[in-house]
């Protein structure tokens, strides 16, 4: 028998709107040290993870999110070596930052194994094998403490965190405090990518961490891209950096292209172009 998923409150979420999601199977529901896991079958997504109630990721479009969060600043910075990925349990991360050949070693810290050991079992698709890959370093700890002790430098920084939930593990990770430790990791042309929500249903969060990353780093640019999971709606994402975040020509930007193992199914070209483009109303609200 079906039933409906109806997720929980987003953080700093416009009043009046719930998304609900038709459920034909669930597959794990238990209390893990750290948070509510879920993970469903349903009829429009296909396979699903829900983390304290809010969707995190589908096998349906993974690829939009995960491209835009690891290749998109791979393919802005040249030929990283190496990367970082704060969160991103669900390995898709991971997966996508190993399509770039370029990169010698991915590391991976997370703070809960529940989450990739679940999402390894239910949702092999979005990881594909990446958590056994050999340029795949996991790190099962607190990342305000690893990027807090680490004397390592990276080229690109991936916060592919939950949502800023009030008193969840991950509200502190949006703080200025623990952005200013991570640019202290940064190599001197590296680039910080992260996700800030739903631009329809939270401008304000939008708003509020494009205006922190402004003031941390000397570039930060807003992208966006329609992700069916995330409430259907369009989906911010911001980059950052030290050095100027030119916009890429087309010749440029294929020529980087070609340093992404397989084809990309939904960054190309016009999408990228795209992406730094927003309707006047959503201007309005966020810049």
């Amino acid at each position: 028998m079906s039933s409906w998923f109806t997720e929980a409150a987003l953080p700093l979420s416009k009043d009046g709107i719930k998304i609900s999601v038709k459920v034909t199977d669930v597959l794990f529901d238990e209390q893990s040290e750290w948070a509510h896991l879920q993970v469903f079958d349903t009829a429009f997504f296909g396979r699903m993870l829900a983390i304290d109630g809010i969707i995190q990721v589908s096998e349906s479009d993974e690829f939009i999110y995960h491209e835009m969060m690891t290749v998109l600043p791979s393919i802005q910075y040249g030929n990283p070596k190496n990367i970082l990925i704060i969160g991103g349990g669900d390995g898709g991360a991971l997966k996508h930052s190993l399509r770039v050949n370029s990169i010698e070693q991915s590391t991976q810290v997370e703070i809960d194994n529940t989450v990739s050991e679940l999402c390894a079992k239910y949702l092999p698709k979005v990881s594909e094998g990446a958590f056994h890959n050999t340029r795949s370093r996991l790190i099962y700890e607190d990342a305000y403490n690893f990027v807090n002790t680490t004397k390592e430098t990276f080229d690109i920084i991936v916060l592919d965190l939950t949502d800023p939930v009030p008193d969840g593990p991950a509200e502190r990770l949006f703080q200025p405090e623990f952005i200013r430790s991570v640019k202290k990791i940064l190599a001197p042309s590296g680039i910080v990518m992260m996700q800030c929500g739903s631009l329809l249903l939270q401008p304000a969060e939008v708003k509020a961490q494009l205006a922190e990353m402004k003031l941390l780093f000397a570039s930060a640019r807003l992208h966006t891209a329609v992700v069916p999971t995330y409430q259907l709606t369009t989906f911010g994402f911001i980059m950052a950096s030290d050095q100027p975040l030119s916009v890429l020509d087309e010749v440029e930007f294929n020529t980087r292209l070609a340093n992404i193992q397989d084809n990309n199914q939904y960054l190309d070209y016009s999408m990228y172009l795209a992406s730094m483009s927003l309707p006047p109303y959503l201007k309005d609200q966020i810049l």
